[in-house]
């Protein structure tokens, strides 16, 4: 017997990842266009296709791990008024506007469920809960996520706009024996665990 609710589910946890990788690189874009970058445009990434930033290991990752990344939005910082500023614009406004809609959304489905009496399963409202509970856990999600300072995490740009330029080539220079080293453990379990720990404490506040 086809098990429909379990069909469902896989399609929901798709479509929610999908989305929120497409709303968070589209968001980095848009803040970069809006300080002047004309590349997000020229390289034809303002657009309501979610799959231009589909990234398949990134989305994988995401989908069985839990965290992961999509496409990066084409950026540069040569248009900005003020680089460092306009850097610090750019990547930390995606992972603002993730944690605000991951607030958001919690809250959409706690009326839903206390007025409902659903648990964000079984019929279609019931369903509407849970879609919203899988993008408001993957906001969050992939808002700490990119605050780790490793590329493609937006937290790369963001430490190197505090980095002296000396401290900031060094860190560029190394970053790829970080960036395999944190991978490793990540691939151990080590780092998910600490990752769940920081989610769990943040929605200990919602």
């Amino acid at each position: 017997m086809i098990d429909i609710q379990g069909i469902v589910k896989i399609v929901l946890k798709i479509v929610s990842i999908l989305l929120v990788l497409y709303v968070f690189e589209m968001t980095k874009a848009i803040a970069s266009t809006i300080q002047g970058d004309t590349m997000p445009k020229e390289k034809g990434m303002l657009t309501p296709n979610i799959f231009k930033y589909f990234e398949p290991i990134g989305f994988l990752l995401t989908y069985f791990y839990g965290y992961g990344w999509g496409q990066p939005a084409p950026v540069s910082s040569r248009f900005y008024k003020n680089r460092k500023t306009g850097t610090l614009i750019t990547h930390l406004t995606p992972i603002i506007v993730s944690f605000i809609l991951s607030v958001v959304l919690s809250i959409a489905v706690n009326i839903i469920n206390n007025k409902t009496g659903y648990d964000t399963e079984v019929d279609a409202l019931g369903y509407l809960g849970l879609f919203l509970l899988l993008l408001s856990q993957y906001f969050l999600r992939i808002a700490v996520f990119n605050l780790i300072p490793i590329p493609p995490m937006c937290g790369y740009e963001i430490l190197k706009c505090f980095l002296s330029p000396n401290a900031a080539f060094r860190y560029g220079q190394n970053v790829h024996l970080i960036q395999m080293g944190f991978l490793f453990l990540w691939f151990l379990g080590r780092i998910t665990p600490i990752l769940d720990s920081i989610i769990a404490i943040i929605y200990s506040f919602f």
